[in-house]
């Protein structure tokens, strides 16, 4: 017998990215978050960017302003808990909510 395992990510949720806002995409570096965050993330931390902030280190994120402030942008990731080690957590959840189909 053969074991597939299912997941399925539902598409109607209107989940909202903790960084900016905007809708989530899926889980990227154990948090559901929206395409864009995980690509700045992603960059930020491959490209070990250091950024600093222009004004006193609390700008306004969301969709519109995303692009303006990268240091309080990367703060604002982790501080809702993006992580290095989220492809990990990543699959943990797909684990949790996965669905084990036997074939025979």
């Amino acid at each position: 017998s053969l074991q597939v395992m299912e997941y399925t990510y539902d598409d109607d949720l209107e989940e909202l990215c903790p960084v900016c806002g905007d809708k989530v995409s899926g889980y990227h570096y154990g948090l559901l978050t929206c395409e864009s965050c995980k690509g700045f993330f992603k960059r930020t931390v491959q490209n070990n960017k250091r950024y600093t902030c222009a004004e006193n280190q609390e700008c306004k994120i969301d969709k519109t302003q995303r692009k303006r402030c990268p240091f309080c942008r990367f703060q604002k990731c982790l501080n809702v808990g993006m992580r290095l080690e989220g492809t990990l957590q990543t699959h943990s959840a797909l684990f949790r909510n996965a669905t084990f189909i036997t074939i025979k």
